[in-house]
């Protein structure tokens, strides 16, 4: 993903500076199975494991058949999509987004969706900025809650469709220290503007988008774009996060766009969806510390985090 930075500092200034007005709606907690963060702390590790997740290794393969065989256990329905992509600077790139779905034939569906790439250079780190990171929390971690919520609805079902995504090319985009005289040539969030552009059959009623969803101390705030599109949804997660205990990681402040998979989802596929993304406005970046750095190593996760994110998230969907 990447920061909109005019737009970003100006949502700054005007979002993220302003107290939280809004107090926390009680809302009815339904029957639903416990999160087990310890699980997804060893989805994150088992992903890691394989090395740089990116497109056209052997470790990129190797993951994604590691993804597509864990959903298909859990008793979803998977399929993938495949094809040859133009990246930045007319680069070709193989695609594979990896689909599935749990419930099919249910009235309402959810869209539970991340990238499950890892991005090839450290390019916001002071060294090895052209080396390739691990990406721990950037993004195994949102990988690693929506595996665990598929194990757990596999076991309980819900009442409502389950659709997962994980998109593929999120992270591929051109690194800082190249020069382009062409902005809109960054090649980001590739994965799920084909998959958007592509989009068959019934549609999710809502989205959730996990992104750097596992640091200590993250905290999620009313992302902008996810405000324009999708509030009732956006403001429904947030209290039900409050509601559980977690109100130190889900704050109600408005804040920046972040230009990132959920932008193709509403505006390309129709599908009105939220972004759960660690944001920092005290940062430079805009993004929490290690943010495309060689730092985003397994230490930085946190269970607790992890913990607050798939709660919330596990009783989104049986709140339905």
């Amino acid at each position: 993903m990447r920061s909109l930075t005019v737009i970003a500092l100006l949502g700054s200034l005007l979002f993220s500076c302003n107290p939280n007005k809004r107090e926390p709606q009680v809302v009815e907690l339904k029957p639903a199975p416990v999160f087990n963060e310890d699980s997804a702390y060893r989805f994150i590790e088992e992903q890691i494991a394989f090395g740089f997740r990116i497109p056209g290794t052997e470790a990129h393969e190797a993951c994604g058949n590691y993804l597509a065989s864990k959903l298909t256990s859990y008793g979803f329905a998977v399929s993938e999509q495949k094809d040859t992509i133009v990246g930045y600077d007319n680069k070709l790139f193989p695609l594979r987004n990896i689909s599935a779905i749990l419930n099919p034939q249910a009235e309402k569906r959810i869209l539970l969706c991340a990238h499950w790439d890892s991005r090839p250079f450290a390019d916001q780190g002071d060294e090895d900025k052209d080396q390739p990171i691990v990406g721990a929390n950037d993004n195994a971690s949102g990988v690693a809650v929506i595996l665990e919520m598929a194990r757990i609805m596999g076991q309980t079902p819900s009442s409502v469709g389950v659709e997962i995504v994980l998109f593929d090319m999120e992270d591929q985009g051109r690194p800082t220290f190249q020069e382009t005289d062409n902005p809109d040539d960054h090649g980001y969030c590739l994965g799920s503007k084909y998959w958007s552009e592509n989009l068959t059959g019934a549609k999710p009623d809502f989205g959730i988008l996990l992104n750097m969803v596992g640091a200590a101390n993250a905290e999620f705030t009313l992302e902008h774009f996810s405000w324009e599109h999708a509030s009732q949804h956006l403001l429904e997660l947030w209290d039900l996060g409050n509601q559980l205990g977690y109100d130190q990681h889900f704050i109600y402040n408005r804040t920046h766009i972040i230009f990132d998979d959920h932008m193709h989802v509403n505006q390309l596929a129709g599908i009105p969806c939220v972004a759960i993304i660690h944001q920092d406005v005290k940062n430079r970046s805009l993004f929490w510390d290690h943010w495309h750095t060689k730092n985003d190593q397994i230490e930085v996760i946190d269970i607790e985090t992890l913990r607050a994110v798939g709660s919330t998230c596990v009783q989104m969907v049986y709140n339905q």
